[in-house]
């Protein structure tokens, strides 16, 4: 049988080198061959003689070679991350912390929201209590690029119009024997003349004695513009801690101002772990936050007898700062602070 197989074959090779015959009818003689011997024909040296390369490739009941049976059972996929990578890239995004906006505190509770009015400024922000006439907290970004001199007090202390109610007044302090104390300084805005008098609002003001402001007060302002050049940016939340009902405050003026028995500072600052983190300054790798609880009173202890954890602060005030940040970095740098990180 293989000899009659190999005389077709001789046969039909020599019809293909017959140049005048059309090749259709030479497939077609090639097709009824091969189901009359049962595709045992070699076809492909009849494909090389009529120089058509996909006559060859087309052979009757030719099985794929090894490989090609392999891509076909395990085709191969799209490329895509592995899983594994994929995770391991989220974590190294989790890994650093945002610090957009992070600075703006939680007011105390859901029942003081009547009495709660939120001030946005061009460059701070602050919660105003009616019923104190003086805010709960202010809060900003403290930047190293905004303590550029370029700008004077402007001292133009005045009724803050976008208060509802009405703010303090001027005349509520005249004679009262207390300063009109910033708590949003005119110093760190000096940046700018409309950021330096945004401060003189009486909304920013509160009653300290004259020893405290110009004293531990103002210290521990220039502290915080020293971090401000140390670390890059700082975030500042600045308050009075107003435990008790407004009534059981002294109080100063036709619009009774209560004068705060203590004062508060909330810093935290991004504890950058290289140049390259560095150079991203709305996240870092890690933060640092320190508190500080000052009386309102003439004092020459240094500031650092005053820094308290963060979580002091709260307790006292039933405010929430920096709730932005993820659950576990605030309660760890919320719960204590490194002294030698701030000195």
């Amino acid at each position: 049988m293989a000899d009659t197989h190999n005389d077709i074959t001789k046969i039909l090779t020599t019809i293909l080198k017959n140049k005048s015959m059309p090749k259709i009818i030479v497939v077609i003689v090639m097709i009824l061959i091969g189901i009359i011997t049962k595709g045992k024909i070699n076809f492909s040296q009849l494909g090389s003689v009529l120089n058509k390369p996909e006559i060859a490739q087309e052979q009757p009941n030719s099985e794929p070679s090894q490989s090609e049976q392999i891509s076909q059972q395990n085709p191969q996929p799209e490329s895509k991350p592995a899983p594994a990578a994929i995770e391991n890239q989220t974590q190294a995004q989790d890994e650093y912390i945002q610090l957009n906006n992070i600075e703006i505190p939680a007011c105390a509770s859901e029942h003081h929201n009547k009495d709660h009015l939120i001030r946005k400024f061009q460059n701070y922000m602050l919660c105003y209590r009616e019923s104190y006439e003086q805010p709960e907290w202010v809060a900003y970004l403290l930047s190293k690029e905004m303590l550029k001199r370029n700008s004077g007090r402007s001292n133009d202390f005045r009724p803050d119009p976008q208060i509802e109610t009405g703010s303090a007044s001027l005349s509520d302090y005249r004679g009262s024997g207390y300063s009109r104390g910033h708590l949003a300084p005119a110093a760190d805005f000096a940046f700018d003349e409309k950021a330096v008098s945004e401060t003189f609002f009486m909304s920013n003001m509160s009653p300290q004695t004259k020893e405290f402001n110009a004293g531990l007060w103002q210290n521990l302002e220039i502290q915080v513009r020293t971090w401000a050049k140390r670390f890059g940016r700082i975030y500042v939340v600045s308050g009075p801690l107003l435990e008790k009902n407004a009534s059981e405050y002294a109080s100063i003026g036709k619009n009774k101002v209560s004068v705060p028995e203590y004062y508060y500072k909330a810093i935290l600052a991004p504890a950058y772990k290289d140049n390259a983190d560095k150079s991203s300054p709305d996240d870092a790798k890690s933060v640092e936050a320190i508190g500080f609880i000052m009386p309102n009173e003439d004092t020459q202890i240094p500031i650092w007898n005053y820094a308290v954890p963060i979580d002091e602060i709260e307790a006292r005030t039933g405010i929430d700062f920096f709730p932005l940040l993820n659950d576990a970095t605030e309660e760890k740098c919320e719960k204590s602070f490194n002294i030698d990180f701030w000195k």
